[in-house]
């Protein structure tokens, strides 16, 4: 269970790369959200004592717990921080209540490099089931990180649960603000590993007819605009994403240092909104907020919501209170359910 519970806490240069037929085999323990702490600073400062129930991080002072946050939390008025519950000042450990090891254990991890830039690779790793006749149907996972962070290993606790039921997990990575990307870099290289998946779909066992997407933040936003844009996608599954680039709330992101990623015009960073790609013909949406996230702004799902509603497509969402950025992946009492309705949904739409 410990091996579980780490794959599911840890979270997703130039312009000129050329696509690569290289492959090669390799994997590593992933994980799906930044939780973490430990300390063993003087008892009169802040020690980090991991994280509460909603994924919060927290510091003990003395006898008492507070969170690391809070300052921000206040400046943007995320939640009434006065009126929190007790749980928001008290450590927690995730305990699953009917997942076991074999929950993820039950899949094989191989790595590729699908893509060759100057400096640097770009790799991918697909989660297959252990068992199965195939073809399989399969969810590509596009890592968080703020568009400047992260690799391929984010979601690999959720692609192995997925892989490890009969859905198989691809993980990919794309070129970042620290190698030089624009947004634009960043979707072609999306594009690329979609075309070299679907090259090796026979070779893989894939089902290249029941595919979808699922990320988390930078990784919501990318994989929402890859659902939004790639005709035949049946399901995205998308975390307290960022949809509308051009109207953001001051103080959350992105913000004036992502204009040399995304552009500094209404058109520019509109072009790069998953929103604005929003037909009837959208696949089935799932995704998530919660209002204790001091990182997207709380109008973003709302201006993605009434998009999916304008164009009829059928969706779900998940809001809950006081969680933070990273609550629906990792780290929280909603880890396990969160985990067991993907799957739910990957058998409903991928069929």
């Amino acid at each position: 269970m410990k091996n579980i519970l780490y794959a599911l806490m840890v979270v997703g240069m130039l312009v000129s790369c050329e696509k690569s037929t290289a492959t090669g085999n390799g994997g590593g323990n992933g994980n799906d959200s930044g939780n973490g702490g430990g300390g063993n600073e003087q008892p009169s400062q802040p020690v980090d004592a991991g994280y509460n129930i909603y994924g919060h991080a927290i510091q003990k002072v003395g006898d008492k717990y507070i969170v690391k946050d809070e300052a921000t939390i206040r400046r943007l008025n995320v939640f009434d921080f006065d009126e929190a519950p007790a749980a928001m000042f008290q450590p927690y450990t995730v305990v699953y209540k009917t997942l076991t090891d074999s929950d993820f254990s039950n899949a094989t991890t191989t790595t590729y490099v699908y893509k060759n830039c100057p400096g640097y690779d770009l790799k991918l790793e697909v989660d297959m089931p252990k068992t199965g006749d195939g073809p399989f149907p399969y969810v590509i996972f596009i890592h968080g990180g703020g568009w400047h962070g992260g690799d391929f290993y984010g979601h690999k606790g959720m692609s192995t649960f997925l892989a490890s039921h009969g859905i198989v997990g691809i993980r990919i990575s794309y070129s970042l603000i620290p190698q030089g990307a624009t947004f634009e870099t960043s979707w072609q290289d999306i594009q690329d590993a979609i075309q070299y998946i679907r090259e090796h779909a026979e070779e893989w066992n894939l089902d290249k007819d029941n595919f979808g997407f699922a990320g988390h933040s930078a990784g919501g936003h990318l994989s929402s605009y890859a659902a939004m844009r790639t005709p035949g996608t049946k399901l995205l599954m998308t975390f307290n994403g960022i949809y509308d680039i051009a109207n953001v709330m001051p103080g959350f992101v992105p913000n004036a240092e992502h204009e040399t990623y995304f552009g500094s015009s209404v058109s520019e960073k509109e072009y790069a909104s998953p929103y604005k790609y929003v037909t009837s013909e959208a696949p089935f949406v799932f995704a998530t907020y919660s209002t204790g996230d001091f990182l997207v702004d709380p109008q973003q799902i709302r201006t993605f919501e009434n998009a999916l509603k304008e164009n009829g497509v059928k969706y779900e969402i998940w809001e809950r209170d006081y969680y933070s950025h990273s609550g629906f992946i990792g780290g929280t009492d909603l880890t396990e359910p969160v985990l067991i309705h993907i799957l739910e949904l990957a058998k409903e739409h991928l069929k």
